[in-house]
């Protein structure tokens, strides 16, 4: 099949005059072979979007793929090589090279493909047709499935039937309406609706790694607009995903987060997600055996949800000072951040001097430790462990001031 030519080209964009995707572009071509550029760097560029790595896929099969990259001096990663991917590292950027593929069958979590010499077999087996277009290594943008109609309309379209689609993987429900809050488009393509509305039971087949790492992908959204979950509520996928059917509201701290120009953050906006549901806890219980997070996962969002000291508009410096020491820099402005987005613009002044004092505080250590007890006539064990709290608790108090020598006259000699 040839692809339908639009009048549409990439040309110009910064991504294509990289010195590595040059030097790529320039491996391909001394060995006569096709490479296309795809997906994500071809749709924002047309979009105005920054591009910051870009994907390329050609006909040439993988092992063919590592030795010509090697030929070229070119340092090549077999990083999937059992589906096809090959990654060239060039300088300190990384190009997956994909072999183009087509669905032989598909079972709605694994798809079995077989390797093929045509484009336009590639593209129809990708998910949507914003994601199905090529740039040549000259920026001349290939469309085989309508793409470029979609994308100047802001449809978002399956490529082919919906239903199919879905069927052949439950993932691409959740990536329909990741998309969607990704680019700020309204989802009016009913059929695409209709599709995720009578599978969306199908999403419990799914791993919870792959629902994590595309639900996290959907609270990092920079933009992000809670019609994007409304809409998940409407149409009966949200259970499967949060574990009731409540509404998931973020825009406080998404608006929050705009205002300060601080980067967005997935488990930050699940975390006040979270704060916001009728049972927190229980909710986070589910994620944690559902999702399949992991234990540094976890421990943020307990420590987001249940601070070991709380934080309102009026905690003291010193209190301030405290939690700041114990769950470091990142965490304390994450705590300022979810507070003041529950206050909902009261108190800005209080939590922007929190912020501050995290940018300009840099929290002492404590200059005591078990092995300074110990010379002391302590024993490892509960007594020391006391003893080293109590010290510390001191040392917080006077505002950090004493020294080693000066807390350890406060100990008696054991």
């Amino acid at each position: 099949m040839k692809p339908v030519m639009k009048t549409a080209s990439v040309a110009g964009a910064a991504w294509l005059a990289w010195e590595e995707t040059r030097r790529l572009a320039a491996a391909f071509e001394r060995a006569d072979a096709r490479l296309r550029f795809v997906g994500g760097a071809v749709r924002d560029t047309l979009l105005g979007i920054e591009v910051t790595e870009a994907d390329a896929c050609t006909a040439l099969l993988p092992e063919e793929t590592l030795h010509l990259l090697e030929d070229a001096g070119i340092r090549a990663v077999p990083t999937g090589i059992d589906h096809g991917t090959v990654t060239a590292v060039i300088g300190r950027r990384g190009f997956e090279v994909t072999t183009l593929r087509a669905d032989v069958a598909c079972d709605g979590r694994h798809a079995r493909v077989a390797y093929t010499d045509e484009f336009a077999e590639d593209a129809a087996r990708r998910d949507f047709t914003i994601n199905a277009l090529y740039a040549t290594p000259a920026g001349m943008v290939e469309d085989y499935v309508g793409g470029l109609a979609d994308l100047r309309a802001q449809r978002l379209c399956f490529i082919g039937n919906a239903q199919a689609r879905v069927m052949e993987d439950h993932l691409r429900i959740l990536r329909y309406y990741r998309f969607g809050a990704q680019l700020g488009w309204k989802l009016q393509e009913e059929s695409a609706r209709a599709a995720c509305r009578a599978h969306a039971a199908h999403i419990a087949r799914l791993s919870g790694e792959r629902i994590r790492r595309e639900m996290l992908k959907m609270f990092a959204v920079p933009k992000l607009d809670d019609a994007a979950f409304s809409q998940m509520r409407e149409d009966g996928v949200l259970p499967y995903c949060m574990g009731a059917p409540e509404e998931v509201r973020t825009a406080p701290l998404v608006a929050l987060e705009a205002s300060l120009r601080i980067p967005p953050d997935g488990l930050r906006r699940l975390a006040f997600a979270l704060q916001k549901s009728a049972s927190p806890l229980a909710r986070l219980a589910w994620l944690k055996e559902r999702w399949k997070l992991s234990n540094a996962q976890s421990d943020t969002l307990r420590l987001l949800l249940l601070p070991p000291t709380g934080l309102t508009h009026d905690t003291l410096p010193a209190m301030q000072k405290r939690l700041l020491r114990r769950v470091g820099k990142a965490r304390f402005i994450d705590l300022v951040l979810l507070a003041c987005a529950r206050a909902e613009a009261r108190h800005d002044a209080a939590y922007g001097a929190m912020l501050q004092l995290a940018e300009t505080w840099r929290p002492p250590v404590f200059p005591v430790n078990g092995e300074d007890l110990l010379a002391r006539g302590f024993s490892s064990g509960k007594a020391l462990g006391d003893a080293l709290r109590q010290l510390e608790a001191m040392w917080e108090e006077e505002d950090y001031r004493p020294d080693k020598e000066a807390l350890l006259k406060r100990l008696p000699r054991h």
